[in-house]
């Protein structure tokens, strides 16, 4: 179960920490639209993502949901929750693998792991950071901008430039209309930054996508614009 140093939190752990989370870890399949936990629930296990990306899902009174964050190999899943009831829905938005542990365990490894349990409480940090950033865009930035940056951070997170997803699906995870997203989406293709396929995008130029979005990324990501990528101004 090498494979399980692919995850973020795992692989930054010293040998003595890590031999005593490696026994109990379980590789299992996510699947596209599985939910992992319900709001209310105090979820059983934690999930450490390889390639698979899961949605924190806001469903609302009225029926709608909307995705709040995403999180892939660089985080865990379950780690607000850790004993508490959960706030949102883990619904799984792209299929991959992960390793599973059951929160018990993790209960009782984790005062005997303070590099795990540093890293916890940066990764929180990370989270707020990218929850800031996020609100900040989603009051103030385009469709297309915003649409971007969704796209960077899903190639970032699952390390591939195909994505798995309908017009339909982006438009009910960033709670824009359906013409909206199919506009953007439009402008994307005839600039040469994407191509759609049916139920799949293919992002064949990074480059143009980082000219075309907004600096809310490079700040989730705690880093500077680089010099190498102006802002292209939307028309």
């Amino acid at each position: 179960k090498t494979g399980a140093r692919s995850n973020g939190h795992l692989q930054i752990l010293p040998e003595d920490e890590y031999a005593r989370f490696e026994p109990h870890l379980e590789l299992v399949r996510l699947n596209k639209g599985e939910t992992l936990f319900n709001p209310g629930e105090v979820p059983t296990f934690v999930y450490y993502p390889v390639d698979a990306i899961v949605s924190m899902m806001n469903d609302m009174a009225d029926g709608y949901s909307v995705e709040t964050y995403m999180l892939g190999r660089a985080s865990m899943v379950g780690l607000s929750n850790q004993g508490n009831p959960s706030f949102y829905r883990a619904q799984v938005r792209s299929t991959g693998w992960a390793y599973r542990l059951a929160l018990q365990t993790l209960m009782a490894v984790k005062p005997l792991c303070p590099t795990y349990v540093k890293n916890n409480m940066d990764t929180q940090r990370r989270v707020m950071v990218k929850f800031h950033h996020a609100l900040a865009c989603a009051k103030h930035h385009s469709v297309e901008q915003q649409l971007i940056r969704w796209i960077l951070t899903t190639m970032d997170l699952s390390g591939s430039h195909m994505i798995a997803t309908t017009h339909q699906e982006l438009s009910e995870l960033l709670g824009f209309r359906r013409e909206g997203i199919t506009l953007a989406l439009g402008k994307l293709t005839s600039t040469g930054c994407i191509l759609i396929n049916r139920g799949e995008i293919l992002a064949i130029d990074r480059d143009c996508l980082e000219e075309r979005c907004c600096d809310c990324y490079w700040y989730s990501l705690e880093k500077e614009r680089p010099s190498r990528v102006p802002l292209r101004q939307h028309g």
